[in-house]
């Protein structure tokens, strides 16, 4: 008995995995760009059938050390700076607490 094979559409060729590693690195790169980290040449590769990993993977690119070490430096001045506005400020002496300090001061004078 002949199987009967149906007509395809474009979907056939969907890869939703492959989608999927694409809106991943589309978000990476404009969340780098955001904090002024450039990440050129980056890409998506299909599961190696020799390695580990089981499905699709971005690569980075050719990142040279020196432009590592300068996105590091700026991911992680960012990440200062973020952490510094994130912390409570801290709280101002009490009135009373000022009184003394300033009677200590003009003793400290006389």
């Amino acid at each position: 008995m002949q199987q009967k094979f149906h007509p395809i559409g474009p979907e056939y060729f969907d890869d939703q995995d492959r989608d999927y590693a694409i809106e991943a690195g589309v978000e990476l790169v404009n969340a780098l760009r955001k904090l002024g980290v450039d990440l050129e040449g980056i890409g998506v590769s299909a599961p190696c059938d020799r390695c580990s990993s089981v499905g699709y993977v971005l690569d980075l690119g050719p990142v040279e050390p020196d432009q590592a070490l300068k996105m590091a430096a700026t991911i992680n001045n960012y990440a200062e700076e973020s952490k510094r506005l994130r912390e409570p400020p801290a709280t101002p002496p009490s009135p009373k607490r000022k009184r003394k300090q300033r009677a200590k001061n003009l003793n400290a004078t006389l």
